[in-house]
């Protein structure tokens, strides 16, 4: 496994120091990794994509009051956290660390596929050992598979992930109780009552291929040895694009498309689910692919033609209670929309409606009421598609189910100079907590 570089354990250091001095910055869990780092001890994967998740999300904190010498509040709570975890030195490490580890596995698919004419890769690494002991005899099994696809793919930044390992998932929700149906929850929750007549819905979904093709040219054949990583990183980058658009646009219910995630081969998208601007509910219970598709809350827009201040300000206020102001809750627009929201002004020749205002709202747009905002190309457009903006707490509101293999199969006779490889994942996703998340209607 790999060590800390020693500029990481400097960072780690300072962490820990400025934390015993000021007496903010991290959590215990930042505190336990500084230890790990300033210790130089051997750093598995599961830490490293845990590091590499870390800075995704905290990368905005570098734009707030305190984060660099000479500002006032320096250094802040979140540079503070920055250098718990190994700071840019460990940034930079942990993406190179992780990207060498995934990668591995599927540029050794791609070899062999190459060779041979097909592969399966395994998308959590196992051992060959034999024997008995910690990392001896059996398999190795990690968390976040495949992690590349993870931040390409806005979706898999905030959803929550699971694995599969059959052709359907089902999934299973309390949706109410006996005496009393009230909202936000949807159902009351009635203390001190032990009666077993608690309702629950299931619905379930088949596991949907997703597809991506890599040309290769011929010449790679005679020197396979030295496929380069982008090669790994092109075809996952497919692979999120087509599983983006997918979890956005798809609906597998009706329709007669045969894009690359339309029609019947796609996923469940956000999209598909029909919408109501008084209340969400579960859908229909049961095994059929028509069951499970939910009633989500909805603000209408009010601008005519683009999103307005009060479109946001009224979003924010649908959104249940109990949702609001945890770490995964964040917006999810299009950056044309950003875009569009940075321009709002009060007065012809005013000033911007969002604007720079410390460590919740700075960086105008890229935080919202205090809640991160996620761009998501693959997505409605403000004022042209269905539904520009999402709001939601995405743990509980979107679940995404991986099956952990990966099939690989080379094409020949395709074009002169090139074989091509064809990759197919299978997955699923769908809302899980309905009462989760709300969106904007566009005009």
């Amino acid at each position: 496994m790999p060590k800390p570089t020693d500029a990481m354990k400097a960072e780690a250091r300072r962490g820990l120091d400025w934390r015993k001095e000021f007496g903010r910055g991290g959590t215990e869990v930042g505190v336990a990794r500084a230890r790990d780092i300033a210790n130089g001890k051997d750093l598995p994967r599961a830490t490293i994509a845990r590091m590499v998740s870390y800075f995704a999300r905290h990368e905005v904190d570098k734009q707030g009051k305190g984060w660099s010498p000479g500002e006032d509040g320096y250094p802040s709570a979140g540079r503070i956290a920055w250098a718990l975890w190994g700071g840019d030195p460990g940034k930079s490490w942990a993406e190179k660390e992780l990207r060498k580890m995934d990668n591995s596995a599927v540029i050794q698919g791609i070899k062999e596929a190459l060779q041979e004419g097909q592969a399966t890769v395994n998308l959590r690494e196992a051992s060959a050992l034999t024997g008995s002991g910690s990392n001896v005899g059996g398999r190795v099994i990690y968390d976040d598979a495949f992690a590349s696809l993870r931040y390409a793919n806005p979706f898999r930044q905030v959803s929550r992930q699971i694995t599969t390992i059959g052709s359907d998932q089902a999934f299973v929700v309390k949706t109410g109780n006996s005496s009393d149906t009230t909202n936000p929850w949807g159902y009351g929750v009635n203390t001190d009552e032990g009666s077993p007549n608690q309702a629950t819905s299931f619905w379930q979904l088949p596991i949907r291929c997703v597809n991506a093709v890599l040309p290769v040219r011929t010449a790679v054949l005679s020197d396979i040895d030295n496929l380069e990583e982008t090669i790994a990183m092109d075809l996952a980058l497919e692979f999120s694009q087509n599983e983006a658009n997918s979890m956005m646009f798809n609906n597998d219910q009706t329709g007669s498309t045969t894009t690359s995630y339309g029609a019947t081969s796609g996923l469940r998208g956000l999209n598909s689910y029909p919408g109501s601007t008084s209340a969400a509910s579960f859908g229909t219970n049961g095994s059929a692919i028509t069951n499970g598709i939910h009633t989500v809350l909805q603000v209408q827009q009010a601008g005519a033609s683009a999103v307005t201040y009060d479109d946001i300000a009224n979003l924010m206020a649908a959104l249940p209670a109990q949702y609001l102001f945890k770490a995964e809750t964040c917006w999810m627009m299009h950056p044309t929309t950003i875009g569009a929201l940075r321009k709002l002004k009060g007065s012809t020749g005013g000033a911007p409606m969002f604007v720079e205002a410390g460590d919740d709202d700075g960086g105008a747009v890229i935080y919202i009421f205090g809640h991160r905002v996620i761009p998501n190309p693959y997505m409605d457009v403000a004022g042209v598609g269905k539904y520009p903006v999402y709001l939601a707490n995405w743990e509980r509101f979107v679940t995404i189910a991986d099956n952990d293999q990966m099939s690989i199969k080379r094409f020949d006779q395709t074009a002169p100079g090139f074989v091509y490889m064809y990759a197919e994942k299978r997955m699923c996703s769908t809302i899980l907590d309905v009462f989760a998340g709300v969106r904007l209607v566009g005009v």
